[in-house]
């Protein structure tokens, strides 16, 4: 319980922060897959200009890792980072790519915290708090003032984790501008 308000503490503070001075701000929302299942990402970009922003995410995973056994495993984590546009069309504004990176923490559950399998089998990774890096590529499709579809792609580089240490997440989205 106390990682669900942490989680949604850090999602809701840069709401309270934000400045009307900036670009814009805007937030998003995307599914999509996750190494082995299913993953929901939210997103709260702080524009820094036109072409820079401040982004923060929180991730969330639902997998199972299909070895030997069948291991059902979540992936909870924050995301703070940084992108840069690198391509806009230059006519219309209609697409754009950004390029992005940031530090990672969280934290996974292995077998919802149980150490023995249905079948007996006895389980020797544990649930934990996970750090890393990740790199991050957005592809953005303007629909109209307010609404972009969002194409995402991120690779997530874990130091402790359990499940593995090269994460992937690519999903499809939409993101609102708040202002």
């Amino acid at each position: 319980m106390k990682i669900k308000i942490l989680l949604i503490a850090l999602f809701i503070m840069p709401f309270a922060f934000s400045q009307g001075s900036n670009y814009a701000s805007s937030i998003g929302l995307s599914g999509g897959y996750a190494e082995d299942g299913f993953g929901v990402m939210g997103t709260y970009n702080y524009h820094l200009n036109r072409t820079r922003y401040a982004q923060l995410s929180v991730f969330a995973a639902i997998a199972e890792d299909k070895g030997s056994f069948n291991i059902p495993y979540n992936i909870f984590t924050v995301q703070p980072g940084y992108f840069i546009r690198v391509w806009e069309q230059k006519n219309f504004k209609k697409y754009a790519l950004n390029l992005g990176g940031g530090g990672i923490f969280g934290y996974e559950v292995i077998n919802n915290g149980n150490s023995l399998l249905e079948t007996g089998a006895v389980i020797d990774a544990k649930s934990q708090f996970i750090y890393g890096v990740f790199v991050g590529l957005e592809g953005e499709i303007t629909l109209s003032n307010d609404f972009s579809l969002l194409l995402k792609a991120n690779e997530y580089y874990h130091v402790n984790s359990d499940v593995g240490n090269f994460y992937p997440y690519a999903g499809i989205g939409l993101r609102y501008f708040l202002f």
